[in-house]
């Protein structure tokens, strides 16, 4: 079964089983790619009948979405496997009762996909897992684009992507404690992944937001102030040299798996369909 355009359609039916059985690409493919400057979006996208990836950057933040989940709402991990590699768990957010999440760590994850190659992705669902088995293609042109809109390079071997929170061999001595953004005041939740350069003395400096949940309601820079006025790490064995160190956590606001927020839609410019958190819809 080949892939179908951008976030069209489908019927659930066909994924009430366990596994879902491996679906075939296009030879050479690579993903689609759209741009819409009035809205600073940038979109790759792979799909097929019932389950889809896309990597995007929407105002210099990048994401990596993916649809056709179970139901599912705040914080969820997924399974995640390319290529048979070792299985990894990754932490994503999903609006309320959403059949699509996003990544928290979005780099990482964006450029496996870009390899391509077999994706495995397993996700519980009423106590059992199930899982999506598709073959995607590589991917370094469209996805190097949403990169390069981003400001970020998707082939350097220097700008290693944090896969999930790391503070190996290090401890808080003082956890960031950020100010609620001002600017969300539409909203009663919300979530930041940061990476940060540990100092000589402890304190944290170059921090960077990796994702904020909502979009663009200012989670990822109040995350990145409080870091840099607040935070201070130590070593966990005594005087061991901590300064250069990377560290990566994440900073909730409110309680992000009792109020859920929405995501603003992507949409492929060129195209019909619709990608809306809630679940997969074609616009009437």
């Amino acid at each position: 079964m080949n892939r179908k355009s951008l976030w069209r359609t489908v019927g659930m039916g066909c994924l009430t089983l366990a596994a879902v059985p491996a679906l075939a690409q296009d030879s050479g493919d690579d993903w689609d790619f759209g741009q819409d400057a009035s809205r600073d979006l940038s979109i790759a996208a792979v799909t097929f009948q019932n389950f889809g990836v896309a990597v995007r950057c929407v105002n210099d933040r990048l994401s990596v979405v993916v649809s056709g989940l179970p139901e599912g709402s705040g914080r969820r991990t997924l399974g995640w496997t390319i290529n048979g590699q070792t299985d990894e768990t990754s932490q994503w957010v999903s609006g309320r009762n959403s059949t699509s999440a996003f990544a928290v760590w979005p780099r990482s994850i964006a450029t496996q996909l870009s390899h391509g190659g077999r994706l495995e992705v397993v996700v519980e669902e009423n106590g059992r897992a199930r899982r999506h088995v598709v073959d995607i293609p590589a991917s370094s042109q469209s996805v190097g684009r949403v990169f390069q809109a981003c400001g970020q390079n998707l082939t350097s071997p220097t700008d290693v992507a944090p896969s999930g929170e790391n503070l190996t061999g290090l401890r808080w001595d003082r956890y960031p404690t950020p100010s609620f953004p001002n600017r969300s005041e539409n909203y009663e939740a919300g979530l930041a992944a940061v990476l940060c350069t540990v100092q000589p003395n402890g304190s944290l400096r170059n921090c960077r937001a990796e994702s904020e949940f909502p979009e663009n309601g200012g989670f990822g820079r109040a995350a990145v102030l409080g870091a840099h006025r607040s935070g201070r790490i130590s070593p966990t064995t005594r005087g061991d040299a901590i300064g250069g160190r990377t560290i990566s956590f994440v900073t909730t606001y409110g309680q992000l798996d009792g109020v859920y927020v929405a995501s603003p839609p992507s949409r492929l410019p060129g195209r019909e369909e619709i990608y809306n958190p809630g679940r997969l819809t074609t616009p009437q």
